[in-house]
């Protein structure tokens, strides 16, 4: 994110408004270039006179003929962009999400509960869902209306047959009311709530120019990673196939109908047109080698970039990125660590050891691209797709069927940013086992490879800028989507993240809180279950690499950092920061300084490192401030030997 200052904000709403008015702008400066060059016969006086005033140099480059064909050519370009892609895509805004399962009632109290145990300001939990409506105008009806979206996908009053729902429900507007400490006032206010997955999605044009400018970038980045050893996996199958999970849009329903199983279980259903725009300049230039523009991955969806394991000490690392545009925004933590691991982040050289294996996910739903087209639209992947292209990627990859350039024997260290970290609850519940061949996962008894899951292959997990933990609370949700810009980033989050059409989809579509919310639960047992965890020298060694670490901003304008840091167990207030327990990383009159803490008996729970003045993202912008991260991935900081949190 860009500082909050005034050049920077004049400068971001330039940029916005030349990309949401392009198609006027450059129909205007067609019709003037044309007018100056070709004037009729009553504005000759006029166009002499305008023609006086610019120096003769810059007037005839701007009367040129070729500026009135790269106009003309950008202006069509532009049109044949509105009609063939972004009226399609817009139009498809109008399908209604398909929700995931409901679970039982009992996982909806017991979720329920949790969401009143770690909420303090009911008050402005209210405010916030409802959009900043007067507190006497959020009444009964209101909230039974939000709560029906919120923990049971419905849009409505529960009717028929719903006599379960409607008890369910009573008994949480009761328990609402009684931490309000009052009744809520009866009937229906005019108060509207936000909910996500069946609100209008609102969207802003952008121009053809914008997404040129992310084709260059993307190509850039392809470019960097591949001089650094990368190597980009695109799908095995583009554009024949997409599964069902891809089109499960009511309004695409019929169409996935009578689908056929495919390999590895897969339900699947002919796509109309399969696109992605733009389209990646590194896949179809003919001047680059085959080799180094990309290599076919084992999945029919999941793109990625991967580089060869070779350290003999350190796991491997898998990184998943937030919403923005792609990799381009992370190659300070890809290089840094590239460096880091071949000298060491303690100044010395590690001539032994070699380089750690780098697999980068590209989500590109959410990287500022519009993928497929038709009434079929994928908003984003779902989460059991997602696992099974994932796993499939690490198996492909670990085993010596496959390529080996990316083996498990150690683990991996798994890191996320941002929307990333919505994809670690399935990864850490995901109950698909890997069978290691290692010596070190061998049963002395039987001598076999013991088979581990994806938590348990998982040593070390590190969320940065997360906005899976807490996410009942509404702040993501409205600073978002619903917020009105006033400040640099927040116009630079709302223009260029927010009403995207494909991010914009993605979250307003296939968002759903609670299959993608990280409970303080869910990490708690992750360490623990790390302490009893594998055979022979694995078990030692998992129950010393065992790690979360938590890195918030305290300038966030997306997440509500200080309830984050509470909720992990980070409860001492400002004038509290350097009491013990509380160690400074980092000058303390920079910008980028940084305070760590471990939570837990004797330091034995979540880490967390706290960046007070740092917007969202702003960490990866350099190497001081992703110093303490790069420290964990390369195996220099050896704190957290505890293995686990005590309950």
């Amino acid at each position: 994110m860009v500082d909050d200052t005034l050049p920077r904000l004049i400068f971001i709403r330039i940029c916005i408004f030349l990309l949401h008015y392009a198609p006027l702008i450059e129909t205007v400066l067609l019709l003037t270039v044309v007018t100056l060059r070709y004037p009729p016969p009553t504005l000759i006086p006029h166009a002499e006179q305008i023609a006086s005033f610019i120096p003769p140099p810059l007037y005839n480059t701007f009367t040129s003929p070729t500026t009135i064909l790269l106009l003309a050519a950008l202006l069509t370009t532009e049109f044949i962009y509105i009609t063939t892609l972004y009226l399609p895509h817009k139009a498809s805004l109008k399908h209604e999400a398909v929700h995931p399962p409901l679970p039982p009632r009992k996982e909806r109290e017991e979720l329920f509960d949790r969401a009143l145990d770690s909420t303090t300001d009911w008050d402005e939990y209210l405010k916030l869902w409802f959009l900043g409506s007067p507190v006497e105008e959020v009444k009964r009806e209101n909230v039974r209306e939000f709560l029906l979206w919120a923990f049971f996908d419905r849009d409505g009053e529960a009717k028929g047959d719903n006599d379960d729902i409607a008890e369910e429900l009573e008994s949480y507007l009761v328990k609402i009311e009684a931490l309000l400490g009052r009744k809520l006032p009866p009937g229906r206010g005019s108060a509207t709530s936000l909910r996500l997955t069946f609100d209008e999605i609102e969207t802003r044009y952008r121009s053809v120019v914008w997404y040129g400018v992310i084709a260059l970038l993307d190509l850039i980045t392809h470019a960097v990673l591949a001089w650094g050893g990368y190597r980009h996996y695109r799908p095995g199958r583009p554009g024949r196939e997409r599964s069902l999970w891809e089109g499960r849009e009511r309004g695409g329903a019929e169409g996935v109908k009578g689908a056929s199983a495919t390999t590895g279980g897969a339900v699947t259903a002919k796509a109309t047109t399969a696109t992605l725009f733009p389209p990646r300049l590194q896949h179809s230039i003919p001047l680059i080698p085959p080799s180094f523009r990309h290599h076919t991955s084992p999945t029919k969806h999941l793109s990625y970039y991967l580089r060869p394991h070779r350290s003999r000490t350190q796991p491997p690392m898998v990184f998943i990125h937030g919403i923005g545009i792609g990799l381009w925004s992370y190659l300070p933590l890809l290089n840094s660590l590239k460096i880091s691991a071949s000298e060491g982040l303690g100044g010395g050289k590690d001539e032994e050891d070699g380089q750690i294996g780098i697999l980068a996910v590209e989500l590109l739903p959410i990287s500022s691209r519009l993928t497929g087209s038709g009434p079929e639209l994928p908003a984003a992947l779902d989460h059991e797709q997602f696992l099974r292209e994932f796993e499939a990627v690490l198996k492909f990859h670990s085993t010596e069927e496959g390529d080996g350039r990316f083996p498990l024997d150690k683990g991996f260290t798994l890191v996320t940013h941002s929307y990333g970290s919505t994809l670690v609850a399935p990864i850490l519940r995901s109950t698909t086992q890997f069978t290691s061949s290692s010596s070190a996962d061998t049963d002395a008894e039987t001598g076999t490879g013991q088979s581990l899951s994806l938590a348990s292959l998982t040593n070390t997990l590190i969320l940065t800028d997360p906005v899976s933990i807490c996410l009942h609370l509404p702040t993501v949700a409205y600073n978002f989507t619903r917020r009105a810009p006033r400040t640099a980033n927040e116009w630079q989050l709302w223009y260029f993240a927010s009403t995207d059409i494909g991010i914009a989809r993605a979250l307003g579509r296939g968002f759903f809180w609670r299959r993608n919310i990280l409970w303080r639960e869910d990490i708690n047992e992750f360490l623990l279950k790390g302490k009893g965890e594998g055979v022979g020298e694995r078990k030692k060694e998992r129950r010393r690499r065992r790690r979360v670490v938590v890195c918030l901003a305290g300038k966030d304008l997306i997440v509500d950092t200080k309830s984050v840091r509470a909720y992990l167990g980070w409860t001492t207030d400002y004038k509290g920061w350097l009491d013990e327990g509380v160690e400074w990383l980092g000058g303390k009159g920079k910008k980028g300084q940084i305070m760590r803490k471990q939570t837990g008996k004797n330091g034995s729970g979540i880490e967390v490192l706290w960046y007070p003045r740092l917007d969202h993202a702003q960490m990866f912008e350099n190497e001081e401030t992703l110093r303490p991260v790069l420290d964990v991935i390369g195996g220099w900081d050896q704190r957290g030997d505890g293995g686990g949190q005590e309950k």
